[in-house]
């Protein structure tokens, strides 16, 4: 396939695997399993906040993602409620219905001049327009999210540790983006609750962090949909807001932007035949959960089909583990695959594509002619 939605190796993809341990990480890939670890407040978690030291710095990014979870490895209350109540209106319908007007201007003006020429769907579209868009939702500078962006990709494909260290760069761009005067948006809000004593420090450079980097697979999934529409003659229907909402979602399963999540055991239990203890850390691959959704379908699993009901998928998480900007995400990316087959309704491919594995994976080289 042209657009390579698959850039691991292949047992990344298979739901078939029963758990196995490896290096001391215990790998899951079925659908039910890894739907009932997203939604299980009890046995599993990614807070750890309770091993961290009180001098210890760790990365924005740890803070953002303490707020996923209900209670922490060593079982105390988790800021979740308290965090999810204060992000809740940036990330509501509410919020999103009011940008989406913004999220059209800005992918309309970006696919502008695209026809007729070669460009590269990732780089020279997708990314921008969802840096633009993030960029003033968040109230920074593109430069910002570019910056949070780089970051997370030279962390690879995971970071070395959890929770991972923070740097002097990371802490000073934070510092000083937080004293800007006149700063607005969700930013210029995440300071204003810091000012309270309603966040933390870092709790306010996560908000803007783990926003920020959702840009590449916010992008990956409009360059997903574009190109596997194009290679399988559905294109010229992606100019319709309910087909092209279809194709993000199938995109999104098949093709998985985010393609694993990681937690660690709370208690003893077993995962197939595999005992896990407290502190093993348990590796879920969506990759493959979303090639084993339940239910009959018409397509192979492994086929794109923007008509299938991929409901349930895990792309976005699942449960209290759902993307909290996921219909920011959803919104930007059906603006700019609309836009994009409204002006360029000759789309096609203009040589191979290449991923490139991270956190979360994106495209290398997406070469299009219009």
């Amino acid at each position: 396939m042209l657009s390579d939605p698959a850039p691991r190796p292949a047992r990344s993809y298979d739901p078939t695997l029963a758990p196995y341990r490896e290096d001391g990480v215990v790998h899951v890939h079925d659908h039910a399993t890894i739907r009932a670890l997203l939604r299980d407040p009890v046995r599993v978690t990614a807070d750890v906040s309770d091993l961290v030291g009180p001098d210890q710095r760790v990365h924005p990014v740890a803070a953002f993602v303490w707020a996923t979870d209900r209670r922490t490895i060593g079982g105390c209350p988790g800021r979740h409620a308290a965090l999810r109540s204060t992000m809740a209106p940036w990330l509501g319908p509410e919020a999103v219905e009011q940008r989406r007007p913004d999220a059209r201007a800005t992918a309309l003006r970006r696919a502008e001049g695209l026809s007729g020429r070669s460009f590269d769907l990732y780089a020279d579209y997708a990314e921008p327009v969802v840096v633009e868009y993030l960029a003033a939702w968040l109230g920074v500078e593109e430069a910002d999210v570019r910056f949070a962006v780089a970051d997370q990709l030279a962390a690879g494909e995971m970071f070395a540790a959890w929770p991972p260290p923070s740097t002097d760069e990371l802490d000073a761009h934070y510092r000083d983006l937080m004293a800007r005067p006149g700063l607005g948006g969700v930013a210029g809000a995440a300071r204003d609750l810091r000012d309270r004593g309603v966040l933390t420090e870092r709790e306010a450079w996560a908000v803007v962090y783990a926003l920020a980097v959702s840009a590449v697979a916010t992008a990956t999934s409009i360059t997903l949909a574009a190109g596997l529409g194009v290679e399988h003659g559905s294109w010229s229907r992606m100019a319709d807001d309910a087909f092209a909402a279809g194709a993000i979602e199938e995109a999104v399963r098949l093709g998985s932007p985010f393609p694993q999540s990681s937690r660690f055991v709370r208690e003893p239990f077993t995962l197939g035949d595999v005992p896990v203890e407290p502190g093993d850390q348990v590796l879920m691959w969506l990759t493959a959960a979303n090639r084993g959704l339940p239910g009959v379908h018409r397509e192979p699993l492994d086929r794109f089909d923007p008509t299938r009901d991929a409901s349930a998928h895990l792309g976005w998480g699942s449960g209290y583990h759902t993307c909290g900007g996921v219909r920011h995400a959803r919104a930007v990316a059906e603006a700019a695959v609309t836009a994009l087959a409204g002006r360029c309704p000759a789309l096609a491919h203009a040589g191979p594509w290449r991923r490139f594995v991270g956190i979360d994976d994106g495209y290398a080289t997406a070469p299009v002619t219009a």
